[in-house]
């Protein structure tokens, strides 16, 4: 008699284990481009907003009733991880899992990091959010860039963020703005000497960086940003009435 309970107690563990069993099977049959709702030709931004998207509706913080959250959400943790560093993207694209470090992506943020610090700038369509893998690109294209490098956490970054938005709406289509991420491109801020945040540098290709030291007003970003651009105004005449044209070049060196 007192062994009749035991076949009882396998059954209600073998419960409590199948969902994980079907999440580990599930996690391993799935690529990370479908984990993350992405084409395998997706750039690092789009990488970024998808999972950004899925953190807010898969995190545990917003499904405590569900046991399987955590893992789940290990696994999306662990496919934005590698796809969003080129070095490990390739890595996967050439050889899948195979080829990677079996504890990366092991850890994630709180729900409130997602929503609040995560990706600042990733939804303004006038600031480009650079990464290590596009921005040498960028700054070496021939354009002007004014970039903010900023730490999620960081209170004055977020402080500075209403200012800068308004200030890349104003030079839309005059100079280049962008935001560097310094919490996930950590190597790429320590190479170009960024030590706090939020940090602001004038990019010209050829050309050293110019940090920017004032207050940070959006006039004085302006100002700031006007010193490296000259322009020449044509006179175009239509008949009577004259119109201007406007064309923007790099200025001097300064």
């Amino acid at each position: 008699m007192c062994c009749t309970g035991y076949p009882l107690l396998i059954l209600r563990l073998l419960l409590l284990l199948l969902p994980i069993l079907l999440l580990a099977v599930w996690a391993e049959t799935r690529d990370y481009y479908d984990l993350l709702g992405v084409s395998r030709e997706a750039t690092t931004r789009e990488i970024r907003r998808a999972f950004k998207q899925l953190a807010l509706t898969m995190h545990p913080d917003k499904n405590p009733g569900d046991p399987s959250a955590h893992e789940k959400f290990l696994q999306v943790n662990r496919a934005y991880e590698v796809l969003k560093d080129e070095d490990l993207r390739k890595k996967y694209d050439k050889y899948g899992e195979k080829g990677l470090d079996e504890q990366q992506g092991g850890r994630y943020e709180s729900w409130n990091y997602y929503r609040y610090d995560f990706g600042i700038y990733d939804d303004d369509l006038e600031i480009i959010t650079l990464d290590s893998g596009d921005f040498e690109a960028a700054v070496d294209s021939g354009e002007i860039w004014f970039i903010n490098f900023y730490f999620p956490r960081c209170s004055h970054c977020h402080q500075l963020a209403p200012t800068w938005r308004e200030f890349a709406k104003e030079m839309d289509g005059v100079i280049r703005i962008g935001a560097v991420n310094c919490g996930d491109n950590n190597h790429l801020c320590r190479r170009k000497g960024i030590n706090s945040y939020p940090s602001l540098f004038i990019y010209r290709a050829g050309q050293r960086p110019e940090k920017f030291n004032g207050e940070r007003t959006k006039d004085n970003l302006v100002r700031f940003s006007m010193q490296f651009i000259t322009t020449t105004v044509t006179q175009l005449w239509q008949g009577k009435a004259p119109s201007l044209m406007v064309m923007f070049s790099l200025g001097p060196d300064i």
